[in-house]
């Protein structure tokens, strides 16, 4: 079914005559307004149309001026596929995307109205992609809508920084355009060979993805931009260099004030490995490596909790999320793994306060040996 231009449309059209140039690409051009709209402009070279629907396409080729549009190339397909082919491959200046967005009201899924079940599905395929296809200094125009508020947070995951330019009531719901451009922080890691970047993981203080710089898997962190804590990239940064030379931590490649880059430490939580034959061990190797953060002052400030703060693969133990690590004229590492040991792994709660206690007391080697005694 051919989506006939609605207000969302007309709303979307005049920020397209206002920042369409360039090589342009309407995704799921529907009725093809957007991309003959594109193509009256100056400022284009030429536009690609493509919608999944082929008589959606047959549609708009028939009701576009072959004169007044020749910049128009007609393509069938599924997003970017048409571009997967070499005669067709491009980077884009302008990518121009008014989706399917509503939730699904029924099992068979109107494409051109509805996005999947919660209505964004189309729109987080699309963004996870489209830094593929789009130039550095290229933009798109994303319409999106009330009902589908993740799409704000899609945006900052895959990269990119987007703001309103324009919205409209309809029904019952707000409908938004956002001009969307690569976030600056990406093309600095490309500069620098980080390539495939992927959104891994949500922090409350940062965002970490994943990529690959020069054969090998590496973790970056960016600070959230709504986090009010302060120069946690540099704060790990320097922890991060100081702990790697006692063999703590995931190592280190390099740092700017907006985002750090180590190699990505594979394996699993600790919390995953709790039930675990190995947890006693596993428990020795997060205890000695605290007792080296504890001789370096180093307060890393999450080893009451260290669910997610303690990577194991096979044998190996990396702590990673230096984030919130201090130094401390006296560190409490190894006291505060007691009290999760002695909550989640180990029995006789009041040996392992006294242990602690002693410890505390004396932080010795020789106190460190008396509660790796206790684990067998």
């Amino acid at each position: 079914m051919v989506y006939e231009p609605q207000e969302d449309s007309f709303l979307l059209k005049e920020f397209v005559k206002r920042h369409a140039k360039g090589v342009v690409l309407d995704m799921g051009t529907g009725s093809g307004l957007q991309a003959r709209e594109a193509s009256h402009s100056k400022r284009t070279t030429k536009v690609f149309a493509v919608d999944i629907d082929r008589e959606a396409v047959a549609y708009a080729k028939k009701y576009a001026d072959h004169q007044r549009h020749k910049k128009i190339t007609w393509l069938v397909g599924d997003l970017f596929s048409p571009f997967k082919e070499k005669k067709y491959r491009h980077y884009f200046d302008t990518i121009i995307f008014n989706p399917p967005y509503l939730p699904q009201d029924h099992k068979v899924r109107d494409i051109a109205l509805e996005g999947g079940k919660r209505g964004h599905e189309v729109i987080a395929r699309f963004l996870s992609n489209v830094n593929n296809y789009l130039k550095p200094n290229g933009s798109i125009l994303l319409v999106f809508s009330s009902l589908t508020p993740e799409v704000r947070e899609l945006i900052q995951k895959n990269l990119l920084i987007g703001n309103e330019l324009g919205k409209t009531h309809m029904f019952f719901e707000d409908i938004f355009v956002y001009l969307i451009k690569r976030n600056p922080i990406l093309s600095q890691l490309e500069k620098k060979g980080v390539c495939g970047i992927k959104f891994f993981a949500k922090g409350h203080r940062g965002l970490v993805f994943i990529g690959k710089y020069r054969n090998k898997k590496v973790a970056i962190k960016i600070k959230r931009p709504e986090s009010a804590a302060r120069e946690t990239i540099s704060i790990e940064s320097n922890m991060l260099k100081e702990v790697n030379k006692r063999g703590i931590g995931p190592k280190y490649l390099f740092h700017s004030p907006k985002f750090l880059v180590y190699e990505f430490a594979e394996g699993k939580y600790l919390k995953d490995m709790i039930q675990s034959k190995n947890i006693k061990n596993i428990c020795k190797k997060v205890f000695e490596q605290c007792f080296k953060l504890d001789a370096l002052h180093v307060n890393k400030q999450e080893m009451t909790r260290p669910y997610k703060h303690a990577i194991i693969n096979g044998k190996k133990v990396t702590l990673i999320d230096f984030e919130r690590a201090r130094k401390a004229e006296k560190a409490h590492n190894v006291t505060q793994f007691c009290t999760f040991v002695m909550n989640h792994v180990a029995k006789n709660k009041k040996k392992w306060i006294m242990l602690a206690k002693t410890y505390n007391n004396d932080p010795s080697g020789q106190k460190l040996q008396r509660i790796l005694e206790m684990l067998r």
